[in-house]
């Protein structure tokens, strides 16, 4: 078939139209596809600047500046700018609706600014710089923000013999031991004062810059005094020196050659001892978990205890996974308010379907806890109680399952303070028990939980 001119011309400006017509839908696609990358980038640059908690959080451990160091007075309101800055911005609380503790924050700061401009004086140590943040910090009552000093070269007292041994001291460099608790409390961030009371007698106590914290004259060394028990008291005199100078300090029991995870199997008595000192939800605790279980499917055990103690927390994960071996289906989290930016995201309580891994574990399960099981540890044993899993044995945890927690960490831009903020609310899983701290099923002094464990599985 042979075409005329006049049909050729047609055809080509058909194939044209044809042509430009497809050009302009390939125009539209790329436009919309360039816009939806756009407005994705927008959207994530608007996040990253205004949304995401983590914007500015430090990266790395900063150390302070040393405790005697001196700085201006408005180098220390700077400072107390930046973390009110951060309060403002980060934490949950400035989000809510007439708390009373964000009002008593906000004041104490004003007083504390107000004090330094008064003061007349050039500039403050760091030290006292320290207490004053903590001041204001404390007056939340929020475990988990907090502000402390970081630094390479702390001094303990040169013999730890006495305070294991003996116990705590009845005077402190002649003071009687709870009036210098007393300050410190005045300055510690904590939400259960057992928890205080308790980090204290631990770690305080024989700290040379958290004594001079607690506003204990440390130039001379220091002087504890202990009730001997028979009517009398003794004094002894302690010298600050490196932790490995310190007699009485077992490095075995300290650090990587301490074991954070493991496990024992009493076969003589079907019980099998799981202890975890810190949540660590990393792939040996997977393991560790894993090769538990089938140790104790293995011995046949049918009770089983998570010994908690002196737990002081991590990634809440630890205590999914445990539960992953139980014999449950489901079991109910806890409910959460997030901030991002002005935004306070607030998530109801939910139910979790237990993905269940073998052997599973159809046997009875026993928490120990004490005074210094907090933060995820609290949660593991929230998790296990408020849904019916176990039984607790041991004192009260550390911290309120009601409380803030997860922390974004900063330094203040002049002492370089270390501080942390809490950006969540977390909430009872039990809402019946709104506001209750974690009591065990069984009381008892932490060091008898384990016996008292023992008691309960044997009946005797």
């Amino acid at each position: 078939m042979i075409m005329n001119n006049n049909e050729l011309t047609d055809m080509k400006k058909n194939n044209v139209k044809k042509y430009k017509k497809v050009s302009v839908i390939k125009k539209v696609i790329l436009s919309v596809v360039i816009g939806i990358f756009v407005l994705a980038g927008i959207l994530f640059a608007i996040y990253k600047l205004a949304l995401d908690p983590y914007r500015g959080v430090n990266r790395s451990t900063v150390e302070s500046l040393p405790l005697d160091d001196v700085i201006t007075v408005e180098q220390a309101i700077e400072d107390m700018d930046y973390v009110m800055e951060m309060y403002r911005d980060r934490h949950p609380a400035w989000l809510e609706d007439s708390n009373e503790r964000v009002d008593a924050v906000e004041a104490m700061y004003e007083s504390e600014v107000q004090n330094l401009r008064n003061s007349g004086e050039y500039g403050i140590t760091v030290l006292e710089e320290w207490k004053a943040i903590s001041r204001i910090m404390h007056l939340l009552y929020d475990g988990h923000s907090s502000v402390y000093s970081v630094s390479d070269s702390m001094l303990y007292i040169d013999d730890f013999s006495q305070l294991r041994e003996i116990g705590r001291p009845v005077k402190i460099n002649g003071e009687p031991y709870e009036a210098v608790l007393e300050r410190f409390c005045n300055v510690f961030q904590y939400e259960m004062e057992s928890y205080a009371r308790a980090v204290f007698d631990s770690n305080v106590i024989c700290n040379e810059n958290y004594l001079r914290w607690s506003d204990v004259d440390t130039s001379e060394g220091l002087d504890l005094t202990y009730d001997m028990g028979d009517g009398t008291e003794e004094t002894f005199h302690y010298e600050f020196v490196p932790i490995d100078e310190v007699k009485g300090y077992d490095s075995s029991t300290e650090g990587d050659a301490a074991p954070w995870v493991c496990y024992d199997i009493d076969r003589e008595n079907g019980i099998g001892i799981f202890t975890l000192t810190s949540c660590n939800y990393n792939k040996e605790y997977k393991e560790t978990v894993k090769e538990f279980f089938e140790a104790v499917n293995e011995a046949g055990v049918d009770n089983v205890i998570v010994d908690l103690r002196w737990n002081g927390g991590g990634s809440s994960m630890v205590g999914d996974e445990f539960v992953h071996y139980l014999d449950v289906d489901s079991y109910y989290g806890w409910p959460s308010h997030v901030r991002f930016g002005p935004i306070l995201y607030k998530n109801d309580r939910p139910l979790i379907r237990n993905h269940i891994q073998n052997p599973v574990f159809d046997g009875n399960v026993y928490i120990l806890t004490n005074k210094q099981t907090f933060s995820a540890a609290m949660d593991f044993t929230m998790i296990v109680m408020d849904n019916g899993l176990g039984t607790v044995v041991g004192e009260e945890c550390g911290n309120l399952p009601d409380s803030y927690g997860d922390i974004l960490t900063f330094d203040t831009p002049n002492s370089h303070l270390t501080f942390t903020i809490s950006y969540k609310r977390w909430f009872r899983v039990d809402a019946d028990k709104t506001g209750q701290p974690l009591t065990p099923d069984y009381p008892c002094p932490s060091e008898e939980a384990l016996d008292k464990a023992y008691e309960l599985i044997l009946g005797k």
